[in-house]
């Protein structure tokens, strides 16, 4: 995970800014809801964070398929930046989310 680095240009936002543009992307989601479809973001923030998201993701995958059992440590990082530590949050909420649903089945 600690390969994972936003662009220069995001690294000095606050999470307050992020959160902004974050909250703004959700509302016009809901907006949308309509056909279930998210809507493509023109806010390079949102695109930023996606990408954020997708990195670690796809770097979690690797693992998991490489290792038959994670270690709890693997969800211990701790990102340089504000955004990348947004991303990281929203990131390791879904995989608890996840591993959660899998208890409950």
């Amino acid at each position: 995970m600690k390969s994972v680095k936003s662009g220069p240009e995001f690294a000095a936002l606050s999470e307050k800014e992020i959160g902004r543009a974050l909250d703004a992307y959700e509302a016009q989601c809901e907006a949308a809801e309509g056909d279930g479809a998210e809507p493509p973001s023109s806010d390079p923030v949102v695109a930023e964070v996606a990408r954020l998201i997708g990195e670690y993701t796809r770097r979690f995958d690797e693992y998991c398929a490489q290792y038959e059992e994670l270690p709890e440590k693997i969800l211990d990082y701790e990102p340089d930046t504000p955004i990348e530590h947004v991303a990281f949050e929203i990131f390791t909420d879904a995989v608890h989310d996840a591993l959660q649903a899998e208890d409950d089945e």
